[in-house]
């Protein structure tokens, strides 16, 4: 059976789901696709574990335990600093998994780890956008001569299919994309239409529920939302920078706007538009009617809208969350594991 071995960079919610995962799926892959998922190593900010024949099932699930920079703890395995030159060369991974925080100033560390990986000639799998959305061009010039495959399903919809189904549109020219791309300022919005709360309260009910940060402006001023559409915009060849998405912050939002929506038969959402042809694209506050099928997505819920010169396409699903982004980086994995045969032990 063949053996592909794996080693996780950020070790916070994605990456311990992610972890837990694989634990749980290592059976079911190895009898549908015949590969044997092998973690060797893991690292957090703090420290690393490292196991060049792999950590069992049960020890991921124990590691999955460990206090949050823990992994420092996880003996006989551990050590109390995170070298990445020194990781590949005691075992030498052939896929590397990025799972560090977003960083859309520098991109760093993700930028740099992954950029490594390349380098040493192993594929990489993120979930961390900056590194994409500010090196996109430069990362896939150097997978391409290398032969090494650059995935980043779970960037964008995490819970849905949606940039593999992107990718498969071959002979449709897509001229549109718009959307609600963010969870956590859906469930605010969602909150203040229902409960007729004010902007303040819903944020803070979204961050007790674990939905928003404790500093949330990559949400609600419009980033994450932004960093997606840029991310789309790479996938389908018309690549914009995250700079040409023209931002408005939902934190402008009042009770009285909501209010006054609701009574002429209207939804307030938080849209994300990219004109392909125009190249006018932007994140902002928008009033739509009821009958758009944009009103009815609500709560943590995400939806794309994707128009080509053929018709509409229509996407609905989790925008992310732990589970579902740590399957959509194992369907990545996955994907590598059984479809390339370089450097595979």
């Amino acid at each position: 059976m063949k053996i592909a071995k794996i080693i996780i960079i950020g070790f916070g919610n994605v990456g311990r789901a992610f972890a837990r995962t694989i634990a749980l799926k290592k059976k079911f892959v190895e009898s549908r696709y015949g590969v044997s998922l092998s973690v060797v190593g893991v690292a957090d900010s703090k420290g690393m574990a490292l196991k060049s024949d792999g950590f069992s099932e049960y020890e991921l699930l124990k590691l999955c335990e460990v206090p949050r920079s823990g992994v420092n703890l996880f003996s006989p395995y551990a050590y109390n600093y995170v070298d990445l030159k020194y990781m590949y060369d005691m075992v030498q991974p052939d896929i590397h998994v990025e799972l560090t925080p977003a960083n859309y100033v520098t991109g760093e560390p993700g930028l740099t780890n992954i950029m490594f990986a390349l380098t040493r000639g192993a594929h990489v799998v993120t979930a961390n956008k900056a590194p994409i959305v500010l090196k996109y061009k430069e990362l896939l010039e150097i997978a391409k001569k290398r032969s090494l495959q650059l995935r980043f399903r779970s960037t964008v919809m995490g819970g849905t299919p949606l940039i593999d189904t992107i990718m498969s549109l071959r002979s449709e020219e897509i001229e549109k994309i718009e959307g609600i791309l963010n969870a956590t300022t859906n469930f605010i919005l969602t909150e203040m239409h229902d409960k007729l709360i004010d902007f303040e309260e819903a944020l803070k009910k979204a961050q007790i529920m674990g939905l928003a940060e404790a500093d949330p402006s990559l949400d609600i001023d419009g980033i994450d939302a932004a960093a997606k559409l840029v991310i789309l915009s790479h996938v389908i060849g018309c690549s914009i920078s995250l700079d040409e998405v023209k931002r408005e912050s939902l934190s402008k939002i009042k009770l009285r706007d909501v209010v006054e929506a609701i009574k002429e038969g209207f939804v307030i959402k938080y849209l994300a538009y990219f004109d392909v042809r125009r190249r006018e694209t932007y994140v902002r506050i928008v009033k739509i009617p009821k009958t758009d099928v944009f009103a009815q997505v609500n709560g943590s819920l995400n939806a794309v809208r994707i128009k080509t010169d053929v018709g509409e396409i229509l996407f609905v699903g989790k925008g992310g969350g732990g589970l579902e982004t740590a399957h959509s980086v194992l369907d990545d994995v996955i994907a590598i594991a059984i479809g390339s045969e370089g450097g595979m032990r």
